[in-house]
């Protein structure tokens, strides 16, 4: 049985974008004026028939793992030009079955599609993906700079001016508790290397009244800043919710984001229909709701790296879909087809 991967130059879990260039590369060095190079070239056309169809790919990949496991894979023969890769061309025949044996096991874990993508579109470059969610992600995270920076001091200002300005008292009285605390422990060093009982007590004592000092302004100003935390969640739970309002409102109407309209993606749903509203409030919803209960309760920033790790789960899944996408049940493709 014909190696396409090795045909081609390429691994068995290379994305399609890889394998189309490879492809080209191979048959512009090709001499299809002579039979030879004729042949070679109808072999490649084959083999990227094969491997840029997602459902001919799968079941090529299911036979190629079967040649594999029954020592029936050309991976020696079967070249056109530069036959094999640069990586195995050095390789011994049992070398090269062992390395095809390992790509095959790598293109397992990257199945190809299960859903198929509508008409006169196609699932989208990890480039370009992530550059979508690169844009959108600045935009929301200006926006969160903007609400953190300037937004939430002056509805703090103006909601409880007292409780800022004690904020801002005790942050100045901390740090010179902090030096007061710094220089009693230098003295206490110092105290320690003489012999003068004297002086080392009242290094010691003027050391735990820097300390208590310094923790009894740490807890007013815990408490101070308690006396913020409700004017804090509304703003960011504001913050939110217009984030969730740049997702949705242009999802819904056109399903593209800023981000996917630059790159030239957009949401559908799995059977080809239109995002709408409910695609829409089901997709980003999701994501918006779990991220600020997760930011206003207890995880804090830790909870955006959290949802973060679930809505790029598409990276690992065959249809590129997210935690988010499953839940929807949406797909992300880009315009045109895949050639």
């Amino acid at each position: 049985m014909d190696d396409y991967y090795s045909m081609l130059g390429v691994d068995a879990d290379a994305r399609i974008d890889d394998i189309r260039d490879a492809y080209r590369a191979r048959k512009d060095s090709l001499d299809t004026a002579s039979d030879t190079g004729k042949a070679d070239a109808a072999r490649l056309n084959k083999a990227w028939n094969v491997l840029s169809d997602p459902y001919q790919r799968g079941r090529y990949d299911e036979k190629r793992s079967q040649a594999i496991d029954d020592d029936d894979l050309d991976v020696s023969e079967n070249g056109v030009g530069s036959s094999t890769t640069p990586a195995s061309k050095d390789l011994t025949p049992r070398q090269q079955r062992a390395q095809a044996a390992r790509e095959a096991r790598a293109a397992r874990a990257n199945q190809p599609p299960t859903i198929k993508p509508p008409a006169g579109t196609h699932y989208p470059r990890v480039k370009q993906r992530m550059l979508a969610m690169g844009i959108d992600l600045l935009v929301l995270i200006a926006m969160g700079i903007v609400t953190a920076y300037a937004i939430l001091p002056a509805v703090q200002k103006a909601q409880k001016p007292d409780v800022v300005h004690q904020v801002n008292q005790l942050n100045d009285k901390i740090t010179a508790d902090n030096k007061a605390v710094s220089d009693a422990n230098k003295a206490v060093d110092e105290a320690n290397k003489g012999n003068n009982q004297a002086a080392k007590d009242q290094a010691t004592a003027a050391q735990k009244k820097a300390k208590d000092q310094q923790k009894a302004d740490n807890d007013a100003l815990t408490k101070a800043e308690d006396q913020l935390t409700p004017i804090n969640r509304l703003v960011f739970a504001a913050y939110f919710f217009v984030a969730g309002l740049y997702l949705i409102i242009p999802s819904a109407l056109t399903g593209r984001t800023l981000g996917k309209s630059r790159q030239h993606l957009k949401v559908v749903r799995q059977n080809g229909a239109p995002l709408g509203w409910g695609g829409a409030f089901s997709r980003y919803g999701l994501v918006v709701v779990v991220t600020a209960a997760l930011f206003l309760t207890f995880l804090g920033p830790v909870g955006v790296v959290l949802v973060l790790f679930g809505v790029t789960m598409w990276m690992r899944n065959p249809n590129q879909q997210g935690l988010h996408d499953r839940f929807a049940k949406t797909i992300v493709v880009a315009d045109g087809d895949a050639s």
